[in-house]
């Protein structure tokens, strides 16, 4: 079905677009679907060449190469952030909220460290503790961390200002 698209990849430096694509996103060859991209690349090239050819009677490669670019980009940015909300949900909270909220015992090698978080701990309020907390053990971005909170972002953003000028008074 798309022969044509896989041979006019397989033609002089066509596949080289794939890997722009690639770089463009920031996907290195160390990156764990790194093949997997390149694979899903090729696929949408064909099948991008295909829908090209399709709509146009004559094939021009100063025409064809940005729309390919252009398809790969947005079909492998769709996967990409498709993998980053999988993560994201897996991340591991809590079984219950009064375990995500219980003062538990950090484990700092640095005894300071340990001494000057109690005091910035102890310093906060309830609701900016939970912030705190938050922001220590989990890497969930500022929208989140408000949901969680029931509170808006411009509030998550006073909390951050507020344990921020408490650490300083306790730091220096």
């Amino acid at each position: 079905m798309y022969e044509k698209g896989f041979a006019y990849l397989l033609q002089g430096e066509h596949e080289k677009v794939i890997y722009g694509v690639l770089k463009y996103l920031h996907v290195s060859k160390r990156d764990p679907d790194y093949e997997d991209l390149v694979v899903e690349g090729q696929l949408v090239f064909a099948q991008a060449f295909c829908m090209y050819c399709e709509s146009h009677a004559i094939v021009k490669e100063a025409e064809i190469m940005p729309y390919l670019y252009q398809k790969i980009k947005w079909r492998l940015l769709d996967i990409l952030r498709k993998n980053t909300r999988l993560k994201q949900r897996q991340c591991s909270l809590p079984d219950s909220e009064a375990k995500l909220w219980a003062k538990e015992e950090l484990e700092f090698d640095d005894v300071v460290a340990h001494e000057l978080l109690d005091m910035l701990v102890s310093s906060c309020t309830e609701k900016e503790y939970k912030f705190l907390y938050l922001i220590l053990y989990t890497n969930l971005s500022i929208s989140e961390t408000a949901k969680l909170l029931a509170v808006s972002r411009k509030t998550v953003y006073k909390y951050k200002k507020s344990i921020l000028l408490k650490f300083k008074a306790l730091y220096y």
